[in-house]
């Protein structure tokens, strides 16, 4: 379909489906999914569009939206494009003083928001807000009393839209026909885990490149379904996600809260959902968890289903033929009796998971693939619109990301960074010519993590640039590595490894409850009454998870084996400012804020 930018794409897809279901949703688990067909969606576009356009919305100007996932963020993105606008979409989590720095940083005249708790992050700061004029709210504003006309509910906005409408039915038109390719579409803030975000401009035409040459390695077509939970105001559900299923003309289901993801994936009829590590490493844990239950016979047929999978998915021509055929047709019959009854618990139509945003362990990605709904894990930035490279149905090999796209190469820089060229690169970050000049060696983007290519051709990830430890005797240690195998664990929920500039290695641990209560009961051991406090300094629970962190590290070197370790009372949150709103740990902020925990695990110091 040729189109010149994202709002043409929206415009000619509903044109071409009309009476197609382009959304699926539902505000609690288990009651009935509400649809919207192509047609209404196109309508319900157009409507917001012109309200825009009726507030004073003009080619060029940035428009923010903060909201959770849900299908009125997409359409409010859509209208943005539809009106020439720029979309800064910011993370729901985020603070009032990290609002505040990105709407007065893009100076954004025009907020829209998800609801009155959203809305209070703006009020509460309207003097230090100069730029923004409107702030809109997308749920019903109900008892709240608003008595200032900067603030409107989105039904209002769409009120204003149909009267712009009839003064002038063509005016829509003359702005999509109006954006270029190269104009700009979004101004996505980094997550800042490393200093204060950067504005990354990416344009219709980076945006453009990726889902054109998504296909190539992950096609679909309008029988498919995505379920979507990631935070749209990232750009791997954003484009990955949301703009490559517009593409593809397929049903988009919005799973808006995660106590309904497990009954999401059982009854949405999804085919493909994007997923960070983290989900998958909790479902991984409760499967794990349940299979541990299993009686004798059951969980001996599930190591035999398990084995066999595995020989014959890793090593499908090793044999001679009729082994090979024997083992195949054994694989089959098991896969009937072990795995399909697992897939149907879990997600009955699902295809496959795509994986991004962080590394996701070699583990569990093989888990997932024998069990039958492969984790397919890319790799990408920001900066380059999502994706970079990705394994497919076709090239998979887990403990990779995958060969690059039709459209990109990469190369490793002689310091182990891997460097990218691609239509896909961003413009440039917002307003700071500094760190965008910064950001290129010789034309090529440098990415700021670390890797390899295998001589297969698969891009393997190692580590960041700037997380690489290097003890005390000089040995550099990739500590992503060790993070990783030890979320493996059914008992450890996160793990930050420590030891820059140290003798030896140690971790700061959290614990997966549900399976530590599992573990404990099943030993006849009763754990029900302890708070975590108490969790943490039991005497049984520390020595299982001394003996996990020695069993899951046993391949890594004598230099990178885990010394110490401290279980702490908390889970990583975003709230605690431990994580990024993307789940990614702000590494350097965790080594501040238990200083004390870490240097008491070095001792002679």
């Amino acid at each position: 379909m040729m189109t010149n930018n994202l709002a043409e794409l929206f415009v000619k897809q509903a044109e071409k489906n009309k009476n197609k279901i382009a959304v699926e949703y539902r505000l609690r688990r288990n009651e009935p999914y509400r649809t919207i067909s192509w047609r209404h969606l196109a309508v319900t576009v157009q409507a917001i569009t012109y309200g825009l356009i009726e507030l004073g919305l003009k080619k060029g100007d940035n428009v923010a939206i903060l909201s959770n996932t849900r299908y009125e963020w997409a359409n409010c993105d859509l209208a943005i494009l539809s009106g020439g606008g720029v979309v800064v979409p910011i993370y729901p989590t985020l603070p009032e003083d990290a609002v505040n720095y990105i709407l007065n940083n893009a100076k954004c005249e025009i907020i829209i928001l998800e609801d009155k708790g959203q809305l209070q992050k703006i009020r509460s700061q309207w003097n230090s807000l100069p730029y923004i004029k409107y702030a809109v709210v997308i749920e019903d504003l109900g008892d709240l009393p608003v008595h200032d006309p900067r603030i409107l509910s989105l039904r209002t906005l769409k009120d204003k839209g149909k009267l712009n409408f009839s003064k002038d039915p063509y005016l829509l038109q003359k702005h999509i026909k109006g954006i270029s390719i190269d104009d700009l579409a979004t101004i996505i803030y980094t997550s800042g885990t490393t200093g204060p975000p950067k504005g990354v401009m990416l344009t219709h035409k980076n945006i453009m490149s990726v889902i054109k040459a998504l296909p190539g390695v992950l096609p679909i077509d309008e029988d498919d379904k995505f379920l979507s939970f990631l935070p749209l105001s990232h750009v791997f559900e954003r484009v990955g996600g949301f703009y490559y299923a517009l593409y593809c003309g397929c049903t988009i289901c919005y799973c808006s809260n995660i106590d309904q993801i497990a009954s999401a994936l059982k009854d949405s009829k999804a085919t493909i959902m994007l997923v960070v590590p983290r989900l998958l490493e909790k479902m991984y844990s409760k499967l794990q968890t349940q299979l541990n239950t299993l009686p004798e016979g059951k969980k001996r047929l599930f190591k035999i289903a398990f084995d066999t999978a595995k020989d014959v998915l890793a090593n499908p021509r090793k044999k001679i033929l009729p082994i090979r055929l024997f083992n195949l047709a054994k694989y089959k019959i098991l896969d009937k009796l072990v795995f399909s009854q697992i897939r149907n618990k879990l997600a009955p139509t699902l295809k496959c998971f795509v994986s991004g945003g962080a590394p996701l362990s070699k583990d569990i990605a093989d888990f997932f693939n024998i069990i039958g709904i492969p984790a397919l894990e890319g790799y990408g930035l920001t900066e380059t619109a999502a994706p970079v490279t990705v394994n497919s149905f076709k090239a998979m090999k887990t403990g990779t990301v995958g060969k690059p796209l039709a459209n990109s190469k990469i190369k490793i820089a002689e310091d182990g960074e891997i460097l990218i060229k691609s239509p896909n690169v961003f413009l440039g970050y917002y307003k700071n010519e500094e760190a965008t000049k910064a950001a290129f060696i010789d034309g090529w983007f440098a990415s700021g993590d670390v890797g390899i290519v295998d001589k297969d051709g698969f891009l393997k990830i190692t580590d960041r640039k700037k997380d690489i430890i290097v003890n005390s005797a000089g040995k550099n240690i990739a500590p992503q590595n060790i993070e990783n195998v030890l979320k493996a664990s059914p008992y450890i929920s996160n793990a930050i490894v420590i030891g820059d500039k140290r003798k030896y290695l140690s971790a700061l641990v959290t614990l997966e409850i549900p399976s530590i209560q599992e573990y404990f009961k099943k030993h006849n051991s009763d754990m029900d009454g302890l708070d975590i406090h108490s969790l943490c300094n039991n005497s049984e629970v520390v020595k299982l998870i001394d003996e996990e962190i020695k069993l899951q590290t046993a391949p890594f070197a004598d230099y990178e084996q885990i010394r110490r370790f401290t279980i702490l009372p908390k889970e990583f949150t975003i709230e605690s400012g431990e994580i990024t709103p993307t789940l990614k740990v702000k590494r350097k902020f965790v080594e501040q804020k238990y200083k004390h925990l870490i240097d008491s695990m070095y001792p002679a110091e």
